[in-house]
C-alpha cells in the first residue's frame, strides 16, 4: 500500500539558478516541446497530485510573465529567493520553508533543468516512500530526482545544505534512510546545462 499522509504533498522546484553556461538565459524559460521548463515542471508536479512551489530568482519577473499566460497558474505556486547566487542551498531552504508555511506532510524535490523526469516518475517515488524514510529516484543504478521526504527530514536536510548543494550532504551522512526507487522506464536524468543539452533535447522531446 502507498504510504498516504492527511497533509498534502508539495513539490518543490528548484529553478532559481542563472544557468551560466546557457549564457545566462535563465533554465525556467527554455521551451522543450512547446513549453517553457517552469510550465512543464509544474505540469507534472500537479500531474503527480502534488502542489507545486516553484523557487525562482535569476530572473524571477520574465518567468512570472510566461507563466501568466497559463490559465491553470497561480501566483501562490511561485516562491521567491532573493538571495539565490547564493547557491541552490539556499533555494532548497526557501522551497522546504514554503511547504512548511503550507502544510505540507511531505516534500518531493525536484530541479527544472532535468524536463525528462515525469509525473508518473514523480508519482512512482512517493508512493514508494515510507514514514520516516526517503526515497530517491534511480535511473540506471545512478542517483537522481525527485527525492521524497517526510517534512521533519526535509527540514534537517535545509538546515544542512551548505553552497551549491541541496540535500546531498544530509544523504550522504544519512545513507541508511535512502531507499533506491528505479524509474528508469518512466523518466530520463538528463538535464540542460549546456547549448548542446537543449540541442540534443529539441529532438527527444517529452516523456509525458
Amino acid at each position: 500500500m502507498p504510504y498516504v499522509t492527511e497533509k498534502p504533498d508539495a513539490t518543490v522546484i528548484l529553478a532559481a539558478g542563472a544557468g551560466t553556461r546557457l549564457h545566462g538565459q535563465g533554465k525556467a524559460l527554455i521551451r522543450v516541446a512547446g513549453e517553457t521548463l517552469a510550465a512543464r515542471a509544474l505540469r507534472c508536479a500537479r500531474e503527480a497530485g502534488t502542489s507545486p512551489l516553484l523557487v525562482l530568482g535569476h530572473r524571477a519577473g520574465e518567468v512570472r510573465a510566461a507563466l501568466s499566460q497559463h490559465p491553470s497558474w497561480t501566483d501562490s505556486e511561485v516562491v521567491d529567493c532573493p538571495d539565490w547566487e547564493q547557491g541552490l542551498s539556499v533555494s532548497f531552504r526557501a522551497g522546504v520553508r514554503a511547504a512548511a508555511e503550507r502544510g505540507a506532510g511531505r516534500v518531493a524535490v525536484v530541479l527544472v533543468d532535468q524536463p525528462g523526469i515525469s509525473s508518473t516518475a514523480l508519482r512512482r517515488v512517493l508512493e514508494a516512500q515510507a514514514p520516516g524514510r526517503i526515497a530517491r529516484g534511480v535511473l540506471g543504478g545512478t542517483p537522481t530526482h525527485p527525492v521524497v521526504f517526510d517534512l521533519d527530514r526535509a527540514g534537517q536536510a535545509a538546515a544542512l545544505a551548505v553552497g551549491d548543494e541541496g540535500a546531498r550532504a544530509y544523504l550522504r551522512a544519512h545513507p541508511g534512510l535512502v531507499d533506491a526507487i528505479d524509474i528508469s522506464e518512466v523518466a530520463d536524468a538528463a538535464d540542460i546545462d549546456t547549448p548542446q543539452d537543449l540541442l540534443a533535447w529539441s529532438t527527444i522531446g517529452s516523456q509525458d
